[in-house]
């Protein structure tokens, strides 16, 4: 992650955040090491893409799909259990159009490539990063690490593909909208009519992921709506327009009649009492876990140590003012705190993992946004606001690379390689050819071995019964054509 100008030569860290009588060159080993680690860790989670099978919503879809087709099953599904038609209609598309059982690995990887690709668009559009070379790909990929190896649980999201599809896809549309946004003006009428028709149609896709994900969108659009408003920015007219189309586009999803359906499965979902207790508790113990992560904390610094033009790239002129900072950190704060109100009403209990999963995306961009905006803002100082030294420096990068590797979901997925996620792969695969044998031999009904270990990194709460009537064994048999399939032995729930 080197701190390099346009021309690819060192260049003097910015005014406000500073390292202090050192040369840039000495800081060589250092980037080396971050950069080693987060490759390191990159590499670990995409070792799992592997090992990665289908359950549950991932059959049942792919067998409805292929009978009723994307859109009927999208549509009837919307009326009766969720208004997530983009969601859905793309997890019908992907499991009813590929062999889910040989390419799995493939399709779990393409929501991950997306949110990279966003992830990179919108450091591009916002000036962050060097403005050629390796510098914004180094944030890219480090930022990727960071939220890998600190999600609350990696198996709900990035290894299961109805959760990815749910979370992950919609946040990368979301990413991509806020890409288009931060692009400079155009230039004619014309040209600026159809760049706010097509984000306001993105906008809409946006919110049809998740109605979780659409509410905080509108809050962020609300946010850019007014900081623009306020700066009389030309573009303050497509920010408006986006912000019409996301209320829109949540409503949609929001007053689906498959919500009210959903809903009534949750006794406590909309009491008072219930989301306020659940706000405050959940609120506060993730937030405060997440703020004090000594990943997130020595990343941050060594971003200020080894890159600290980075954060206002090629660009530094182009900072905000105090208003700016105010209104960026409230949006996050606002939006934090709505997450976890709408996530306790609307279902009455903790949110799950993957909806969490979600959310510690939105924190980390806000709180990198935050740091973004406050380097503009103090660029122009003649003198530090922070200083460092070269031994801060390798301290740092220490305890930067030791918490990647050897604490979170790092840990825990090396651990799942050394034994369980090896042994459970080849599992699924004898109990996938079983299946696929009974059929070929005419037969009906099948019984399959209890699995002899389940990874921690992936999700954990599905598994087939010994009764053949529950939906997951539903969506298993029908999607290999059988009548029934059930469980050996005794049932393996993990729940």
């Amino acid at each position: 992650m080197s701190d390099t100008d346009v021309s690819g030569q060192e260049t003097p860290a910015t005014r406000g955040f500073a390292v202090v009588g050192l040369d840039p060159r000495a800081l060589r080993w250092e980037k080396w090491l971050c950069t080693a680690a987060v490759a390191a860790v990159l590499a670990v989670a995409l070792t799992l893409f592997w090992y990665a099978h289908p359950w549950a919503d991932d059959f049942a879809r792919a067998y409805k799909g292929r009978m009723q087709g994307v859109v009927p099953a999208t549509t009837l599904e919307y009326f009766t259990w969720t208004g997530r038609w983009a969601a859905t209609g793309l997890d019908y598309f992907l499991t009813s159009s590929f062999d889910l059982v040989r390419r799995y690995p493939l399709l779990l990887m393409i929501n991950p490539v997306l949110l990279a690709a966003s992830l990179h668009l919108l450091l591009r559009a916002a000036g962050v990063g060097a403005a050629r070379g390796r510098q914004r790909l180094a944030l890219t990929a480090g930022a990727l690490a960071l939220y890998w190896a600190g999600m609350p649980h990696p198996g709900e999201s990035v290894y299961w593909l109805t959760g990815a599809d749910n979370t992950l896809a919609g946040l990368s549309v979301s990413l991509l909208l806020l890409a288009g946004l931060l692009r400079p003006p155009a230039r004619t009428m014309r040209r600026s009519v159809v760049v706010g028709a097509g984000l306001s149609l993105l906008t809409v896709l946006a919110t049809g992921f998740h109605e979780l994900f659409g509410l905080l969108l509108c809050i962020v659009l609300v946010g850019g709506a007014l900081r623009a408003w306020l700066a009389r920015d030309p573009r303050r007219w497509i920010w408006t327009a986006c912000l019409v189309a996301a209320l829109l586009g949540f409503l949609v999803v929001y007053l689906a009649p498959g919500n009210a359906v959903r809903r009534s499965e949750f006794s406590l979902a909309g009491q008072l009492g219930v989301t306020l207790r659940l706000t405050v508790k959940q609120g506060i113990r993730d937030v405060v876990r997440w703020v004090l992560d000594i990943r997130l904390l020595m990343g941050t610094a060594l971003v200020l140590m080894l890159a600290p033009r980075a954060l206002t790239g090629s660009r530094p002129s182009c900072g905000g003012t105090a208003r700016d900072v105010m209104i960026v950190a409230l949006t996050w704060v606002v939006a934090l705190g709505a997450a976890y109100a709408a996530g306790s009403w609307a279902i009455g209990l903790n949110m799950p993992d993957r909806a969490l999963n979600g959310l510690y995306l939105v924190f980390l961009a806000g709180w990198f946004w935050v740091l973004v905006m406050l380097a503009r803002l103090f660029a122009g100082r003649q003198q530090p606001l922070l200083t460092a030294t070269p031994l801060m420096c390798r301290v740092a990068a220490a305890i930067f690379v030791a918490a990647m590797l050897l604490t979170g979901n790092t840990w825990r997925a090396l651990v799942d390689l050394q034994g369980a996620a090896p042994v459970y792969s080849q599992a699924m695969r004898d109990r996938w050819r079983s299946l696929e044998t009974a059929r070929s031999r005419g037969e009906q009904d099948a019984v399959v071995k209890p699995l002899p270990a389940r990874p921690q990194s992936y999700i954990r709460f599905f598994e087939l019964r010994q009764d053949p009537d529950h939906w997951v064994n539903w969506g298993v048999a029908h999607y290999f054509g059988l009548r029934t399939v059930r469980l050996g032995g005794s049932d393996q729930d993990d729940r």
